[in-house]
C-alpha cells in the first residue's frame, strides 16, 4: 500500500507489529537495541524478525547509549540502515558510519550541526523549523490531520505498542492513521 508521505514507526518489539507496519508501507521500522532500556529487543530475536519481513529500512534506536564503543557491536548484531539517537547520545561521536535520525525537543532543535541529521524527530504539536527534514511523532488520526498541515513535515513516526498475547493485537488507531495516508 503506497502511502502519501514517509512512515517510521518505531519501539517495535513483536512479529506482529514488524509484519503490520511492513504490510502496510512504511518505510522505516525502529528497533531498540541498546541492552537495559525499555523495549530493548535481543539480536536473536531481532534476527528471528528480520527473516519474516522485507521493504522498510531498519532504524537501529540507540538510545541510553552510554559508550560509543558498544555501536559497533550494534551495527553487527543488527546491520541497520539508519541509527536514531537524542543530542545526549550524539555528544559521544565525531562521526556515525551511517545516516541517523535526532530526536529533537523543542529546547534543543539544532540550527546547525557539525554531524548532519538525515531526519529530526519532533513531537507534532512542539515541533519548531530547522535547516533539517522533520518527522512528526504522532499518536492519533487527529495528530496527524494537523501533522499534514505543518509546512515542516516530511514524514510521520509511530510506536508499536506490545500484544494482548502473542500473535493478538489490536491495530484500529494504527489502522486508521495508515488507511488516511494510504496514497490509492
Amino acid at each position: 500500500m503506497p502511502l502519501k508521505t514517509l512512515v517510521k514507526a518505531g519501539n517495535i518489539t513483536n512479529l506482529s507489529d514488524a509484519r503490520y507496519f511492513a504490510g502496510m508501507g512504511v518505510d522505516l521500522l525502529g528497533f531498540s537495541v541498546v541492552e537495559g532500556t525499555p523495549h530493548y529487543m535481543e539480536p536473536k530475536l531481532y534476527q528471528e524478525i528480520r527473516g519474516w519481513v522485507t521493504g522498510p529500512s531498519v532504524v537501529a534506536e540507540i538510545y541510553g547509549l552510554r559508550r560509543k564503543e558498544d555501536l559497533e557491536r550494534i551495527l553487527e548484531d543488527y546491520k541497520p540502515d539508519y541509527v536514531e539517537l537524542s543530542p545526549a547520545e550524539l555528544k559521544l561521536f565525531d562521526a556515525l558510519p551511517l545516516a541517523f535520525i535526532l530526536r529533537v525537543d523543542p529546547g534543543n532543535v539544532p540550527t546547525q550541526a557539525s554531524l548532519q541529521p538525515s531526519y529530526l524527530l519532533q513531537r507534532y504539536d512542539t515541533a519548531v523549523a530547522s535547516p533539517y527534514p522533520s518527522l512528526l511523532a504522532i499518536e492519533t488520526k487527529e495528530d496527524l490531520e494537523r501533522a499534514l498541515h505543518d509546512p515542516i513535515m516530511k514524514g510521520i513516526a509511530l510506536n508499536g505498542s506490545a500484544e494482548i498475547r502473542p500473535g493478538l493485537k489490536d491495530f484500529d488507531a494504527l489502522a486508521a492513521i495508515l488507511e488516511e495516508l494510504d496514497a490509492d
